[in-house]
């Protein structure tokens, strides 16, 4: 064992490249019937990400034959913070799936408790505090007084009907 070098994976260094190859391969189909003037740019950018891409993968493929690194997948920790940082994209996950349904307040509120709670946060004034009192201030700043479009639930409507505001359809 003391004799082995430790590979180094590097698979996660080949996410992004192929999701930007995929992204360039659609817009490539997408623009086949367009003038070449309206696609032009883009062929060029896509041409000069795919050759990028290529010799990345190049790299990373010269330092697996060389025994340096593995495709394997990592978080960048040990393996209680990957699972912090697993369950914490779960939890965001959620919170999108939720938006919906039960509005920007409720959700951004259990959103905030479940989070701080998975952080190590257990003082219960702290945690009631803030994930109660933070979307409120976003429900008054950004809902009511500047009147962004956040999803609205019950308790925007619910507030909006006891306030007479507008904008709760």
């Amino acid at each position: 064992m003391a004799g082995e070098r430790r590979r180094r994976p590097a698979g996660a260094e080949l996410i992004i490249p192929t999701l930007a190859v995929g992204f360039t391969a659609y817009y490539f189909w997408t623009v086949q019937e367009l003038a070449w003037e309206a696609k032009a740019n883009g062929i060029v950018i896509g041409a000069i990400l795919l050759v990028l891409v290529a010799l990345l993968g190049l790299r990373i493929g010269l330092r697996v034959a060389r025994g340096e690194a593995s495709l394997g997948l990592t978080l960048g920790g040990d393996p209680q913070a990957n699972r912090l940082r697993l369950a914490l994209l779960a939890l965001t996950v959620a919170f999108i799936a939720a938006l919906p349904l039960l509005g920007t307040v409720i959700a951004l509120a259990l959103m905030l408790a479940a989070g701080m709670w998975l952080l190590g946060a257990r003082h219960w004034p702290t945690l009631l505090g803030v994930s109660l009192v933070t979307p409120l201030l976003v429900w008054a700043g950004l809902i009511v007084a500047i009147g962004t479009r956040f999803p609205l639930g019950p308790f925007e409507r619910g507030m909006a009907a006891l306030l007479g505001l507008a904008g709760a359809e």
